[in-house]
């Protein structure tokens, strides 16, 4: 089992599941299935706020810019396009341990700036519902209790120096503004985040010139376990977490235990 695998949350595994059916049928011949599923993961991650209640809230309308021609030629093949994205947006939400107080709302945008092929998704914060055939009333509600927090976490730079995962988003890289700043030639001036992702620490490679690695292994985004050694183009830095007390069911919160698939 490979590294995303062992690692993979509901959400990622929805997603999946989108690559390799849904997405696959609609999209294979016009765009990328895996970029359309990631770009509208990533856009309900991103856009998620939290309520009084301790809950997390998607976004309920979402922008899909294309290349006007693709644009075009998926809306003639498939009518109801952005009703099924709707219906596949609701699923990625119960996945990923986010409600919707209605149903999504998708809007194919003709974008002459976007090659072909190339996708862009933006996503906007919930709004108060306001009459109309919503769902405010009946929330839509996770498959499951709210996901734990990410844990206490710290990187190993150099082999004694530690720097503690304080923020939501760490990025990495040789340019000042980085939240770790690495003066080393072999690394990109962005070159890769670290940022929680539903209740584990997930790291991204910003399209580096010299590539990221975990394990040895090269990624553009994985999971962290502690003790993951993760490589920016041959500058080391090793991902640990800070040990938690047990739980009252005799388990661990957090720390080492996988996430369900």
């Amino acid at each position: 089992m490979s590294l995303m695998q062992n690692g993979i949350s509901r959400l990622e595994a929805r997603v999946e599941q989108l690559v390799e059916g849904t997405f696959a049928r609609l999209f294979a011949d016009r765009l990328h299935p895996r970029e359309v599923a990631l770009q509208l993961a990533r856009a309900m991650e991103d856009g998620a706020t939290s309520t009084d209640d301790g809950a997390r809230r998607a976004p309920e309308h979402y922008c899909v810019h294309l290349n006007p021609q693709d644009a075009l030629a998926l809306l003639e093949a498939e009518p109801d396009l952005e009703e099924r994205l709707g219906g596949e947006l609701i699923a990625l939400a119960r996945d990923g341990g986010l409600t919707m107080a209605r149903r999504p709302e998708v809007t194919l945008v003709p974008d002459a700036s976007l090659a072909p092929r190339a996708i862009s998704v933006d996503a906007r914060a919930p709004a108060s519902p306001s009459g109309g055939d919503t769902l405010a009333s009946t929330p839509i509600a996770p498959m499951t209790t709210q996901l734990e927090s990410a844990p206490d976490a710290f990187l190993i730079v150099d082999g004694q120096r530690h720097v503690a995962l304080n923020q939501p988003v760490v990025t990495i890289g040789r340019r000042l503004d980085n939240t770790l700043v690495l003066n080393d030639s072999r690394v990109s001036r962005t070159h890769a985040q670290i940022r929680q992702r539903y209740g584990r620490w997930v790291v991204f490679d910003l399209g580096s010139r010299g590539g990221t690695q975990v394990n040895k292994q090269p990624i553009t985004e994985c999971v962290l376990r502690p003790g993951d050694v993760i490589s920016l183009a041959g500058v080391t830095l090793i991902y640990a977490e800070e040990e938690r007390p047990p739980s009252a069911n005799g388990g661990e919160i957090g720390g080492t235990r996988p996430l369900a698939a």
